[in-house]
Order: C-alpha cells, then structure tokens, then sequence
C-alpha cells in the first residue's frame, strides 16, 4: 500500500536508502551512528501518512518487512568475516535502533499532525456556533427589541399600533426561544440517531394531538452521512414546524427516501397556505432557514403553496458515495 503513492514511494527508498547507509558506517567504524536527517525524513512521513489517510500499522508492517531482508542479506555477508559474531550482533543492534527510531518520530508527527486537524474542527466547530448564535439568535432578538421600543413609542397615541408591535415583537420571541432550542439541541451528540428516529422525537416532543401526522422512510438511511442526516432532519423538522405553527393543518405527511446517491424528501400539509409571492413576514425566519441550509448541502428545494391549498415542501440533497463502494 506504501508504494501506490510516488511521494509516499519515494519516502519508503529514501528511508531504506539511509537506513543501509548507517549500518554500513557501522560495520565500517564499529559503532553505532546517529543522523539528523532521518529525524527530518520521519517527521516528513508521520505528517505525510497522516494527511494521506494511512495508519501506523501499514509504517510498522513494512519495517518489519524491511528488518526482515537487510537482516538476512547482512548476515549472509557477514558469514566470511572473522569476527562475525561481534559484527552482527553491532548490525542488528544498529538497524533495531534505526528502525524504532524512525517509527518514533514519525508515530510523534502523526499524532502531532492529528492533534492539528482536530483544533482546526474545534475552531471551525466554535465559529459555527458563534454565527448560528449571531444569525439566528441575535436577529430574533433584535427584531423583539425593535418592536418593543416601537410599542412604547406608539402606546401614548396610538395604543392599537402599540399592540400590534407588542404581538411582534411576542413572535420574536418565540422564535428566538425555537431558535435557541435548535442550536442546543445541535450540540448534544447525536449517539447515532437515525433521521426517523429525530423526527419522531420531535413529533412526539411537539404533542399535536389533534392533527394526523404521518411519517414514511425507505431506503437505507446510513447512505446518508452522519452531517448530512443532521441537516436534513433541521430542514424537514423546520418544515414540520412551520406547517403546525402557522398553516393550522389537519394533517402533516412526511415522506423520506434513501438511495445510494441522493436523498429525497417531502412534507404536505393541508392547511391554510399562503402566497408565495408576498413578502415574507418580518422576523419569520423559518423558510429562508430551509433555503440556507439546503443551499449548504448542495441540494435543492421547491416550496409550493397558495392559500386555503396548504403547503407542499420538496428537498433533493444529493448524497456522495463513500470511497469504500466506489472501489
């Protein structure tokens, strides 16, 4: 598997190549020699057999490949010495030292390497939350806090204008405590929840009692990546809310399928619509949250509606098959 790669290759020959040049100046001074380039060279392969996605057992089964060889073709030469006893037990100590070495130091590039990648997640993974906090948050926020000085403006002459900034700036709120709820719930590990099981939570969490809800899976759903499914579930969980918020539906079908290269997904509901065409609402974030995070995946979605008709939401995000089946 090592000499796929030309770089990782060329790698391989230049460690052999300095391995052998050492116990050659062994024999030659009777003595073990250090090197300062190897260090380097095994840095170099640790950080390039991570990044390349080839784990430590692969470094460890062709050092014993390679100790296995340069011992036999050193003892077979060493046969006609007159002191060939000293000289090989000088070269097996010797090319033993080499090799652990070289495994050292490149298995502590390795995990240096590792440890990179994963404060690199940490720091990309703080970032997410600090902007759905700053978008999602911090917008319904601002929104409540607007309406509600706009409320105390108006209450002196105008009460009824009051009010109705007051209902306002009340649905703000409420967005922001969903939003809040959404983007906590995104922090708990999701301990390999299915995309059915996460809306069946979610529906059982809501507790529509007096509407039909109806949810069809096919397919296998662990075609779909882990981050994916995630997302998915937020979109069509969204959808869900939206219709039971706002549509007063008495009905909900969710329709979920799997196939191997995309995922295709559908919730209907029978409630009162709205017009495509108008303006979406000040401080109703729902459907633009749906367009956004569908866009993030590479996907597509159709919303569909007219008033009194209901609402009909159709997402296609396409599914990237693991290089395991593709080979």
């Amino acid at each position: 598997m090592l000499i796929k790669d030309q770089r990782t290759k060329t790698q391989v020959m230049a460690n052999a190549s300095q391995i052998l040049t050492e116990m050659a100046n062994t024999i030659r001074t009777g003595r073990l020699q250090d090197d300062e380039e190897s260090v380097f060279l095994a840095w170099d392969i640790g950080v390039s057999r991570a990044s390349a996605g080839v784990h430590p057992r692969e470094s460890l089964m062709a050092a014993s490949v390679f100790f296995r060889a340069a011992f036999t073709t050193l003892s077979q030469r060493l046969l006609g010495e007159s002191q060939a006893a000293q000289l090989l037990k000088l070269v097996v100590t010797a090319l033993e030292q080499s090799i652990s070495m070289r495994i050292r130091e490149a298995a502590s590039s390795y995990t240096g390497f590792l440890l990179n990648k994963v404060t690199e997640a940490q720091m990309a993974e703080r970032q997410r939350i600090a902007r759905e906090l700053h978008d999602r948050i911090g917008h319904s926020i601002s929104v409540a806090q607007r309406q509600l000085e706009l409320s105390n403006l108006y209450r002196p002459t105008e009460p009824a204008k009051a009010l109705a900034k007051l209902e306002m700036a009340q649905q703000a709120i409420q967005e922001t405590m969903y939003n809040l709820r959404q983007v906590t719930s995104d922090l708990h590990p999701p301990g390999g929840r299915t995309l059915e099981k996460g809306l069946l939570g979610y529906l059982d969490m809501v507790g529509a009692d007096d509407v039909q809800i109806e949810l069809v899976v096919n397919g296998d759903q662990s075609w779909a990546p882990p981050n994916v499914s995630e997302e998915c579930l937020l979109i069509l969980r969204e959808a869900a809310r939206n219709a039971l918020t706002h549509g007063a539906p008495s009905a909900i079908l969710i329709r979920i399928d799997v196939a191997p290269h995309e995922l295709v997904a559908s919730v209907i509901d029978d409630g009162c619509g709205f017009d495509p065409d108008q303006p979406t609402p000040k401080g109703s974030m729902g459907l633009s949250s749906i367009r956004e995070r569908t866009q993030l995946l590479g996907g597509t979605v159709i919303i569909a509606s007219e008033p009194g008709r209901g609402v009909r939401i159709d997402l296609t995000v396409p599914l990237q098959r693991r290089s395991d089946d593709q080979e």
